[in-house]
């Protein structure tokens, strides 16, 4: 096992690469400091691993601290064909800006960042909230934000779920199914054969595309809004007018615009079962 600890009053950039593994970072008020763990979890070969990661702490852009955990991207199989894995421990001060890029580990970040960057191939990435904009793309891991600024995620065959988008959204998949708890401003959907589900929309333009998956959107009560959604062999169904002119109550509008080839359109208030 290898411990590092930094000194980090200020803004910290993380720059993390892992191939294989597990990595844990905590985002909390009130430290100074950055602390670093890495140890072997399992695989032959993962204790070299350990030992041959570049750790460092370096100035950044705008007076950031750096902290860089670079794992080696090398790696060594057992004789039952076991990748070499390594779990990574990081705790930071909050408001860190988030840099991962990873093949099969899996990431849980918990507190709140500035930014975050998060590539992963099969692995699964968890983000509790992110302040500024979120660039996330997966292959066949699953994306999960509690809450973000704005951003863009991709995925292939991972699902994508977001708790609060407050900004402008862009979210694409293939075969992964994306959920949205609330959209705040405009959104962006595109999926091949996954379903959508925006629980609630509050302003902005919300364009939901879809080959063979099942689209469902809530407007928030209140809320005027323009809809247009329509499917070639699939069901249409609306709790709102379908029209080409806005209704509802005065203030901010919705229009929602909504198309699938095969799959079903369900348009409702938000909150209705």
């Amino acid at each position: 096992m290898r411990h590092e600890t930094f000194s980090t009053p200020g803004p910290v950039a993380l720059d993390l690469r892992i191939p294989a593994g597990e990595v844990a970072v905590e985002a909390a008020t009130g430290l100074t400091e950055t602390s670093v763990e890495l140890e072997a979890l399992r695989g032959e070969g993962a204790e070299e691993l350990v030992e041959a990661t570049r750790i460092e702490c370096r100035p950044g852009r705008d007076g950031e601290s750096e902290v860089v955990v670079e794992v080696p991207e090398k790696r060594r199989f057992g004789i039952f064909g076991e990748t070499a894995e390594v779990r990574l421990t990081l705790r930071c001060p909050d408001g860190a800006r988030l840099g991962v890029r990873a093949a099969s580990a899996d990431l849980q970040a918990r507190g709140r960042f500035s930014a975050a960057d998060v590539q992963t191939a099969s692995g699964d990435a968890e983000v509790d909230e992110v302040d500024g904009e979120v660039r996330a793309k997966a292959a066949s891991g699953d994306l999960t934000f509690r809450r973000i600024g704005q951003g863009r995620l991709d995925a292939a065959s991972g699902d994508v779920e977001v708790g609060r988008l407050e900004g402008e959204g862009r979210i694409r998949t293939a075969s992964g199914d994306v959920t949205v708890d609330v959209a705040e401003s405009s959104l962006e959907v595109s999926t091949a054969s996954g379903d959508q589900r925006i629980d609630e929309v509050a302003s902005g333009r919300v364009t939901l595309k879809s080959a063979s998956g099942d689209l469902r959107v809530g407007v928030r009560r209140g809320v005027a809004v323009w809809v247009d959604a329509t499917s070639m062999s699939g069901g249409t169904t609306s709790d709102l007018d379908l029209g080409a002119e806005p209704s509802g109550a005065e203030g901010p509008t919705v229009e929602v615009k909504a198309t699938t080839m095969s799959g079903d359109v369900q348009i409702v208030r938000a909150g209705a079962r």
